[in-house]
């Protein structure tokens, strides 16, 4: 058969084409092995993981319940208090842990006190308490006072906003007040009056407890910048230098009673505003755990927070992330 040089022309074309569309397909499928296998890889590292941090959960809430039985007055700093620890693992990986007392913060969810029908209401005491923690941290007190009220709005279950306050959805956000519980401090930047800048300077300073009770400090278990915290019971009594100074100058053994701290500051128990005093707790109950274990390139990170209550560690809340 004699075959026309056009046709051999597209004969080669045709075989072009194919090997062309074979070498696409080759290398789609090879990119999908190579993804699928990079997925299973980090998959299989991610449950591993998570074990690893489950076993620095355990060795933490051990820890801490030998904290808690050894004084049953008081939690005092220690070892356990802010230091990273490592851990080497058998297949070379290593997990990096850091216990801190979660309780030394202002909680968001204290703004909001709750009611005997399961309703709640803003609280005036929290309310100018966060007031005094924002001027203390640099925020103007006008504005100060305007996101105190906007945070306390946010927290209670009433649609009624406060002097200053909101109820409707702030400018500029996509969000409107929850009228529920803060469950994380990250919410606070959907509040009307705050800004990412100002978050960046405040956040370290506040929590959301699964708790509407207020702040209970420790002044045994504070570190010298967590001074703004102390100064914010009593502004007018307690300054912030005079705070930093009660955290660096305690005595070796702790202060022995809430009085004995107040008895230091020089402050009168009737000169504090009412339910101040009680605030500072030398027991504490909130801990959180932050852990990160690394391996072969490859890290996972978790934050947990315990409730020490009565001596039993009780995990509440876990949350996972990248490591930073």
């Amino acid at each position: 058969m004699i075959v026309h040089p056009s046709e051999r022309g597209a004969a080669l074309l045709t075989v072009l084409m194919l090997v062309a569309v074979i070498a696409t397909i080759s290398a789609t499928a090879l990119d999908r092995l190579t993804v699928a296998t990079r997925l299973s890889a980090n998959g299989a590292f991610a449950a591993q993981g998570r074990q690893w941090l489950g076993l620095a959960e355990q060795l933490a809430a051990a820890r801490l319940e030998d904290l808690a039985s050894a004084d049953a007055a008081r939690t005092l700093p220690g070892p356990w208090l802010g230091q990273r620890r490592e851990i080497r693992l058998p297949d070379g990986g290593l997990v990096r842990a850091e216990v801190r007392d979660a309780g030394n913060c202002f909680n968001l969810n204290s703004l909001a006190r709750p009611q005997a029908d399961a309703s709640s209401i803003a609280d005036p005491l929290a309310v100018q308490q966060m007031l005094s923690l924002l001027t203390l941290l640099g925020v103007d007190s006008g504005r100060a006072s305007g996101i105190a009220a906007a945070a306390a709005d946010w927290v209670d279950s009433d649609r009624s906003p406060l002097p200053g306050g909101s109820e409707q959805r702030a400018s500029g956000s996509g969000w409107p007040p929850a009228n529920a519980p803060f469950a994380d401090v990250g919410e606070l930047g959907a509040v009307q009056g705050v800004t990412p800048e100002m978050m960046t300077i405040v956040a370290p300073f506040l929590c959301a407890l699964p708790e509407q009770a207020p702040s209970a400090l420790n002044p045994n278990t504070m570190l010298p910048e967590q001074a703004p915290l102390l100064a914010m019971l009593a502004p007018a009594q307690l300054g912030l230098a005079a705070a930093r100074a009660r955290i660096l100058d305690r005595p070796a053994s702790g202060y022995q009673s809430s009085v004995a701290f107040w008895q230091s500051a020089s402050v009168a128990p009737q000169a504090l505003p009412p339910g101040a005093g009680e605030q500072i707790r030398l027991k504490s109950r909130w801990f959180e755990l932050s852990a990160e274990v690394s391996n072969g390139g490859q890290s996972l990170a978790s934050t947990t927070l315990i409730d020490l209550r009565e001596a039993r560690a009780r995990i509440v809340r876990r949350r996972y992330g990248e490591a930073g």
